[in-house]
């Protein structure tokens, strides 16, 4: 049976920006409407964390 996306594509898709950063983004906004003001703290500082990553 062919694998509809190959290991090391999700491992791509999962590592890349395109895919953490909308999620962490949307959590954030989603957080701050519902007044969970350490859940969006929590996310903010999963993007930061996320940018600094890749300049390490």
């Amino acid at each position: 049976m062919r694998e509809i996306v190959p290991v090391g594509g999700l491992r791509r898709a999962l590592t890349g920006p395109l895919l953490p950063v909308p999620v962490l983004a949307l959590l954030a906004v989603a957080a701050a409407a519902l007044d969970a003001t350490v859940l969006c703290w929590a996310a903010v500082g999963a993007l930061a964390g996320f940018s600094l990553s890749g300049s390490v």
